[in-house]
């Protein structure tokens, strides 16, 4: 009795002095702003005005699904041959940007990282693996409990490990910034005290006077895909204020000379969220969750962009640019899962709960930005007509599963039906991939796109 006794008090004391070992880790601080370092999104927009095409995808969230449904885009823009300046090549060689949230930011920052090997290594190392039998393996882990029970240790730590243990290793934003062989990947999380969301970029981390180059990919990825209640939230630690930190000039400048108009009420409302993080004091620490909560289609940077920078500037850069064509893909995986609530007086189920809070709203917010993104391109079309003569413009070329067609129309409901998880059988993903192709070949933009630069 004694021995068992003994041995209860030493595991009990094992437990808690793993409790306490498992702190929050803070990212590195800096103390002064350096526009010239760091993964910074403006650099890379400026030498891309050198050029004469700017080429920018968009991947959504949802899980596996949304990871499938981009990967098979790629896979077609591998298979089309266009000329660009002259020379014979592909779309996946020759994108600039790409943009990503939740299940599309495991897409996003792969493959900124590996360029055109991301097919088909993405597949056989995340798509084909089943992801979320790893992650409930290690929940479940005996191993893992004492460290569950910590405080500053949760779900969303676990979801960061096994990006690193499946896809990312310890590579951090500065070897992204250095070593990618794919476009510059802006992935996106939401702050949850102010329900803002949080781009990780070295400007937006100039705002807490943090070190972008240090944060691991897997944390960014993870803090990105933490859905509400099935992971927890990721932690971000602080420093703003410390760092002299100023707006930028031009934004600065017509802050003061153009006050009163609507533009200049987004801009004071992105300053004032902007400032929310000037006082480390009062917000020491940061708490993020899934990305697809403020943008599930990874739209609203460039929204944002648009909305608050000086008009003159935009034109001016537009007039003194070498572009010819700007190509916007937007790949939206967002599904509409059937459901029988109003057909019966039956209290509709906590899933079915958990839809209408998290889902309907997701997805109405981004109709409104797929909308609001149409008005600014054919207003930008319009520019870019009178500026450039008769060059191509823009092109905005939207991916929906929802505009499968109508001929298909069990195949689209099946594809709509597909769950927002970690896991996914191969005949889903297989399915996925080959409405990439159908949405493609029926995309009037992107038929035009391949007549105008065969």
């Amino acid at each position: 009795m004694k021995s068992l006794h003994k041995l209860a008090l030493i595991s009990t004391t094992l437990f808690l002095t793993a409790c306490n070992a498992v702190q929050y880790q803070p990212l590195a601080t800096i103390d002064r702003v350096d526009t010239s370092k760091g993964y910074r999104l403006q650099k890379t927009m400026q030498d891309k005005f050198n050029d004469s095409t700017i080429i920018a995808i968009m991947f959504s969230g949802g899980g596996t699904r949304a990871a499938a449904f981009g990967y098979g885009v790629l896979e077609e823009l591998n298979r089309h041959p266009i000329n660009l300046d002259g020379k014979s090549t592909n779309l996946i060689d020759n994108v600039d940007m790409v943009y990503g949230v939740s299940g599309g930011s495991v897409l996003a920052i792969y493959y900124s990282l590996y360029g055109k090997e991301t097919i088909p290594t993405f597949e056989k190392r995340f798509l084909k693996q089943n992801f979320q039998k790893l992650m409930i393996n290690q929940t479940l882990s005996f191993a893992n409990m004492p460290r569950l029970f910590s405080p500053q240790f949760g779900r969303g730590d676990l979801l960061q490990e096994q990006f690193e243990n499946t896809l990312f290793g310890n590579k951090t934003f500065g070897d992204l910034a250095t070593q990618r062989k794919g476009p510059f990947a802006v992935i996106s999380a939401t702050d949850m005290s102010i329900g803002r969301r949080l781009d990780f970029t070295q400007e937006q981390f100039d705002t807490m006077c943090l070190d972008l180059a240090k944060l691991p990919l897997a944390r960014a990825v993870a803090s990105s895909s933490a859905v509400p209640l099935v992971f927890s939230p990721l932690t971000l630690n602080n420093n703003g204020g410390n760092c002299n930190y100023q707006l930028a000039k031009e934004l600065q400048a017509t802050l003061d000379a153009d006050q009163g108009n609507l533009q200049d009420e987004s801009r004071q409302q992105y300053i004032r969220q902007l400032q929310q993080y000037s006082n480390s004091k009062e917000r020491p620490y940061i708490h993020l969750l899934d990305g697809g909560l403020t943008d599930n289609l990874g739209i609203k940077s460039l929204l944002e962009t648009q909305e608050v920078s000086p008009e003159n500037a935009i034109r001016e850069r537009l007039k003194s640019s070498n572009i010819k064509r700007i190509i916007i893909i937007s790949v939206n995986a967002q599904n509409q899962i059937s459901t029988e609530i109003d057909k019966t007086a039956d209290v509709p189920s906590f899933s079915d709960q958990a839809t209408a809070v998290i889902d309907v709203p997701i997805d109405q917010t981004s109709q409104t930005s797929l909308n609001r993104f149409r008005a600014v391109v054919d207003a930008r079309n319009e520019e870019l007509g009178k500026i450039k003569g008769n060059k191509a413009g823009i092109y905005f070329i939207s991916l929906n599963l929802r505009d499968l067609p109508d001929s298909q129309a069990e195949f689209r409901q099946r594809m709509l039906n597909l769950p927002t998880t970690f896991y996914l059988p191969s005949n889903d993903i297989n399915d996925l991939k080959k409405a990439a192709k159908i949405l493609l070949n029926q995309s009037k933009e992107y038929q035009r796109l391949l007549k105008e630069a065969k």
